[in-house]
């Protein structure tokens, strides 16, 4: 195994829908016969290729007679790499970078691609294409390779926010994701922990957004430290630190998490619990819940129900005085953290989700009790899934009300908590408190 054939494999199973990037790229990584060196490049390939692809496909597709379309995922995507490689990084020579393509194509392409990837390769080189500006005249068309997302998403931004505005959405989307923790302040001090880590050399740094926030510099093998594994911090972006935070403060005698893998926000509620409080986990898949009961058990977390269930149908005895609803979403607001999402999300799974979301807040609504709170969150940053889904929710649930939460007034959006990756360098978020009558 090599760098560039575990980028290969994480790219065209990620294309073919067999798993997430992430998930694939973390499988190949923990693979035999890899170097240090080895990792870091297939994980510069999968990063690049995946936020530059649209501009690479742009170029490649006006390279071959027959465009991108004639060609397998994987001859399609080893191209995408060879490419990438010549336009983007310096220290591979031209050659080498062709060589190794060529290789690849006699291993996981078909007889006739083999010639025809050093063809185009070197006739790209010849003719310096990826340097050229991009010549369309569809503007919608133009700002979508230029900034590497799909078509349709872009013109959905333009409609709702501008072109200023959605440009500068669009540039936040390709900019490198920071790594954010949340120290464990059951175990030990934002101080003592940004001390230790700074001693081996992660350089941590306050986050801009949340004060108890540590930005994470050198993050090369945070979880394998002393650290991680005794459970001293969280890793979990400043936006979704934000949702915790509210839903800890909410938090009553008892509560529930509807949908709480992978269970940073579940862990935030129960992490410093008030005496004789219960916290109830409860998510759709054994799967999830392995994970959450993992990270449970890391932070030093005890006494925390999991219960295996679908959120649109979860019944229970008792009514909850806080109930967390962080739902399925199209997942638009961390498109700069989940690489290969903005090329697997279609427009009509945003009313698809919108419609699953319903549901989940239908069900929610009766396991709050009166004088209780439902807390309603996403990571996207869709109307449908947003404030129109609220809206709607409020027409049908007069009972509740749509209550301002106590945050600065820079983080809100009328009543809700919703941040924006190109105004805040946080991932997108949005958060509605809604209250229960008594």
């Amino acid at each position: 195994m090599d760098a560039r054939t575990a980028a290969l494999k994480v790219l065209t199973g990620s294309e073919l829908g067999t798993a997430k990037s992430d998930e694939l790229l973390a499988d190949q990584l923990s693979g035999p016969g890899l170097t240090p060196l080895d990792r870091a490049l297939a994980k510069e390939l999968v990063s690049g290729v995946l936020r530059n692809r649209g501009r690479l496909d742009h170029v490649l597709d006006g390279s071959l007679k027959r465009g991108l379309g004639s060609l397998t995922a994987w001859e399609r995507n080893n191209l995408r790499l060879g490419l990438y490689q010549l336009s983007a990084l310096d220290r591979i020579p031209q050659s080498a970078a062709v060589n190794e393509s060529v290789k690849l194509a006699k291993r996981f392409g078909r007889r006739g691609t083999i010639g025809l990837t050093n063809a185009v390769l070197r006739d790209i080189i010849r003719k310096r294409s990826w340097t050229k500006p991009v010549d369309i005249a569809d503007s919608y068309r133009r700002l979508a390779v230029e900034r590497s997302h799909p078509e349709w998403l872009v013109k959905r931004w333009i409609a709702a926010l501008g072109e200023d505005q959605a440009t500068a959405l669009l540039a936040a989307g390709n900019r490198e994701a920071p790594v954010t923790i949340r120290p464990n302040r059951s175990k030990t001090t934002v101080e003592g922990l940004e001390r230790s880590l700074a001693e081996s050399g992660f350089e941590p740094s306050r986050n801009g957004l949340v004060d108890t926030a540590l930005d994470i510099g050198r993050p090369a093998g945070l979880t394998a430290c002393p650290e991680f594994r005794q459970g001293l911090f969280y890793i979990q972006d400043a936006a979704a630190q934000l949702v915790g935070a509210l839903a800890a403060a909410m938090a009553g005698p008892l509560n529930l998490d509807l949908c709480c893998s992978p269970g940073g926000k579940l862990t935030a509620i129960a992490g410093a619990p008030a005496a004789g409080t219960l916290t109830v986990g409860a998510d759709i898949g054994v799967a999830k819940l392995a994970r959450v009961r993992q990270n449970l058990s890391r932070l030093g977390i005890t006494g925390v129900p999991l219960v295996c269930a679908d959120a649109t149908r979860f019944a229970a005895r008792r009514q909850f005085d806080l109930v967390m609803a962080d739902v399925p979403c199209s997942g638009l607001g961390v498109l700069r953290r989940r690489l290969d999402l903005r090329w697997r999300i279609a427009p009509e799974d945003v009313p698809r989700l919108a419609a699953l979301q319903a549901a989940i807040l239908d069900a929610a609504a009766g396991l709050v009790a009166p004088g209780g709170r439902l807390l309603y969150s996403t990571c996207t940053l869709t109307p449908e899934e947003n404030e129109l889904q609220v809206e709607s929710f409020l027409r049908d649930h007069q009972e509740f009300r749509a209550a301002t939460p106590d945050l600065p007034d820079r983080f809100r959006q009328g009543p809700f908590l919703y941040l924006w990756p190109h105004r805040h360098g946080a991932d997108g978020a949005f958060a509605a408190c809604l209250a229960k009558r008594p």
